[in-house]
């Protein structure tokens, strides 16, 4: 009962969305594959809107760029804005009586096989990158357990949630991390097309420069031999206007591509619709109190019905071993 009483109040938050799927498209036709192509992107997987499924979601939850963006924003704790790395810290060398016992009995062996595994991994063997120290390895677990993201194959939808002991921050916690995933899957579909985009649009920006200098020359030319018909000055114009009109050719094809690279990219954008939005939790999540009891009951029972049932004939062997 005692322990049941100590353990803080949990609330727990969660949303629930659901990532619209994009059908097949077509990227554009030939002409813009060909152009991906010489850009060395394979825009065979434009075409087909490469999906980023939703059971790799854990995935990216669980990668260490997802959980360093999470610890690095920002949480309002009675009126002051804090990291949610600084919170956890924080909250971390709060004295905790029932955590401290909880740390230095049942958590003992494990903080001692903590020791010997930091002694064999420094810093920079966990991770050379993104450079994971200790703390950060530690802060990765709490999230573990108190983070979790489930997925419905079956109806399609997405739930994340969060627990602490203050309800405001498990809500601001759940709301930050979906804007997070959001952000990164879209990151991660939009990537080949966004980069046909950069290179459509460079390769433009270049041949309508071209194409104006040529402008500009064809009238210096026209403009220096503006009293001469001869036939030389007839050949050199017609090849100007040649060259002229090859170039706004391609400058017009690469304008209706950079035009069409833009629709790949809101295509492949997805779309995520929220079925449940995040709230502040009314109701504690845990602890079940009442469970506690029982159980704690249960093993006095086994562990005094145990006693003396062992006790009469441990003692007998005891004096059978010593006369």
């Amino acid at each position: 009962v005692a322990y049941a009483l100590f353990q803080p109040n949990e609330f727990t938050s969660s949303t629930t969305f659901i990532p619209q799927l994009s059908s097949n498209v077509k990227a554009g036709g030939s002409s813009l594959s060909g152009l991906a192509s010489l850009a060395g992107i394979n825009i065979g997987g434009i075409e087909g809107s490469s999906e980023f499924p939703p059971t790799l979601y854990p995935q990216v939850v669980e990668s260490v760029p997802f959980r360093l963006g999470l610890l690095s924003s920002y949480v309002e704790v009675n009126n002051n804005e804090l990291t949610l790395r600084e919170y956890f810290l924080k909250d971390k060398n709060s004295f905790n009586f029932i955590g401290t016992v909880k740390k230095y009995t049942i958590g003992l062996p494990s903080l001692i096989l903590g020791l010997f595994k930091a002694d064999e991994k420094t810093d920079s063997e966990i991770s050379s990158i993104y450079g994971i120290t200790k703390e950060d390895q530690g802060l990765f677990e709490k999230l573990s357990n108190t983070f979790s993201l489930s997925i419905n194959e079956k109806e399609g939808f997405i739930t994340m949630s969060f627990f602490d002991e203050n309800k405001k921050v498990s809500a601001q916690v759940v709301q930050t991390a979906e804007t997070l995933l959001q952000e990164k899957i879209i990151e991660f579909k939009v990537k080949s097309s966004k980069e046909l985009l950069d290179f459509t649009t460079n390769q433009y920006i270049e041949k309508k420069i071209a194409f104006e200098k040529l402008q500009d020359d064809r009238a210096v030319f026209v403009d220096n031999n503006i009293n001469i018909s001869s036939s030389l000055f007839q050949n050199k114009l017609s090849r100007i206007e040649s060259e002229l009109s090859i170039a706004q050719n391609v400058v017009q094809q690469l304008a209706a591509q950079v035009e069409q690279a833009k629709l790949q990219v809101n295509k492949d954008t997805p779309v995520f619709t929220t079925i449940n939005p995040v709230t502040v939790p009314f109701e504690r999540s845990a602890p079940k109190r009442s469970s506690i009891v029982i159980i704690y009951l249960f093993l006095g029972f086994i562990i005094s019905s145990g006693y003396v049932l062992v006790k009469d004939p441990l003692i007998e062997i005891i004096k059978s071993i010593k006369s």
